[in-house]
């Protein structure tokens, strides 16, 4: 697979530009591109490359060389060196520890690497679930970065559209219209049937169909679904899949999306799904979504005795329009994406905003007021540095209103409010207190940050 740019590059190359640091471990749903980063930033910055244990293709082979005790760090490096046929050298050589939860003993190593010359990046997933069954403690003295699929911007990125991709950021700021709108919404739709997964957009940008694309989601789904059901992780597999497939039928619910355990199973219960829906969270399969009652800071989530309030997004949403099983040709056309339910392309915005949050670890919660349900619901809010409160409201459309957004502005005195929809950039104030109405296209949904739009 051709490498993608990705965000976390930064990061790992100031992890890398600090001599004697700590190991790294880089965790992430399966196939949002760990190995491939990790891979790409040994050639990239380090002198004599990377040597990797993969513990997901040779598990007993790799995990025999953790069989003596992993305090000897020297002693560790020798055995890989000897196993691996290559020489590893302190500073300038990268150990890649792969898919490492599935080594109990290699993953409680890492701790013993803190401070020494050699560096140690590893790789997990499902590490969320497999610490709860670990007889080890979790590894201190530890860095942890976590990657999400490709975010819009970094499409673009993918696709050539550098220019783009900055010209967004700087109208975000300006609030100025934007001249390649249409072009951008396009993209932008495109993103919705393909998510951010790199093997679907690698496959896709070869030959520019989604036929291709499809295969490999069907096959992402596949793997995700054999996960849950592994009778090993301790959860109702049969339950977990029928959340993971009820997902979609609670995202196009007209009132409040708000997750129902009866829209699982007939009679579901909470004591009996809580778990496998933790299972599927702690995976990074899904994302929850709180509900809060609160306007001014600090934001906490509400609980009723039933702890019911909270809402399930698909963590990608290209595996979102997957489920759905509509043809990626009927969405893009113009005409016939009419003719779609108003409620699918909501639920396909809102969980793309909600993807895009999450990418730029920005805490959300969503909105009602107290009293009320699906009336005068804020798609989310989240609270910035200095403790002020952010609506974001979320439309599939152009033609949209902000009645929801201007009232809670006026109540919590937010500073400003995003709309996130299909019309241009823009910026209005509300009221006479000097607040904002910042209009966003959905296309720059990358640009929110805990701070609020991003420079």
């Amino acid at each position: 697979m051709n490498y993608m740019k990705r965000k976390l590059e930064g990061a790992v190359r100031r992890w890398a530009q600090n001599t004697g640091s700590r190991p790294l471990l880089i965790q992430g749903a399966r196939r949002v591109g760990k190995t491939v980063l990790a891979e790409y930033m040994g050639r990239e910055l380090f002198e004599d490359g990377f040597v990797k244990l993969d513990f997901q293709t040779d598990l007993v082979r790799a995990s025999a060389l953790f069989d003596w005790p992993t305090d000897d760090v020297d002693g560790l490096v020798a055995r890989i060196s000897e196993y691996k046929g290559t020489a590893i050298r302190p500073e300038t050589t990268l150990i890649i520890l792969d898919e490492i939860q599935l080594c109990e003993q290699a993953l409680n190593s890492l701790r013993f690497f803190a401070g020494s010359s050699w560096r140690v990046l590893a790789t997990g997933s499902l590490l969320g679930v497999t610490t709860k069954r670990r007889h080890l403690p979790f590894p201190s003295d530890v860095v942890q970065l976590e990657l999400q699929p490709l975010d819009f911007e970094e499409y673009l990125w993918a696709l050539g559209e550098h220019a783009m991709a900055s010209d967004i950021r700087a109208h975000a700021v300006t609030g100025r219209p934007y001249v390649r709108h249409d072009r951008a919404l396009e993209l932008y739709r495109r993103y919705l049937v393909l998510g951010g997964m790199p093997k679907v957009l690698d496959v896709y940008r070869q030959d520019m169909t989604f036929v291709s694309a499809v295969e490999i989601q069907a096959e992402i789904n596949g793997t995700y679904t054999a996960d849950m059901t592994d009778p090993d992780n301790g959860i109702s597999g049969i339950s977990a899949k029928r959340i993971w497939d009820s997902l979609p039928k609670q995202l196009l619910r007209a009132s409040t999306k708000k997750f129902k355990y009866a829209e699982v199973v007939r009679g579901g219960r909470r004591e009996r799904l809580l778990e496998p829906l933790e299972w599927l969270n702690a995976a990074g399969i899904v994302t929850i979504n709180d509900l809060t009652r609160d306007d001014r800071a600090p934001l906490a989530p509400f609980n009723d005795e039933e702890g019911s309030y909270f809402k399930v997004y698909v963590a990608d949403t290209g595996l979102m329009f997957f489920k759905f099983g509509i043809d990626a040709a009927l969405f893009l056309d113009d005409e016939l994406r009419s003719t779609l339910a108003s409620d699918f392309r909501g639920a396909l915005a809102e969980n793309y905003v909600m993807q895009a949050l999450t990418a730029n670890e920005v805490k959300t919660f969503y909105w009602m007021p107290s009293g009320k349900v699906g009336n005068g619901e804020i798609d989310f809010v989240f609270q910035n540095r200095r403790a002020q409160i952010i609506p974001v409201e979320v439309k599939s459309a152009r033609n949209v209103k902000a009645k929801s957004l201007r009232k809670f502005m006026e109540e919590g005195h937010a500073p400003y409010a995003i709309r996130l929809s299909e019309a241009n950039f823009g910026i209005e104030p509300v009221g006479e207190s000097g607040a904002l109405l910042r209009s966003l296209p959905l296309y720059a949904a990358f640009c929110i940050t805990q701070t609020g739009i991003e420079d």
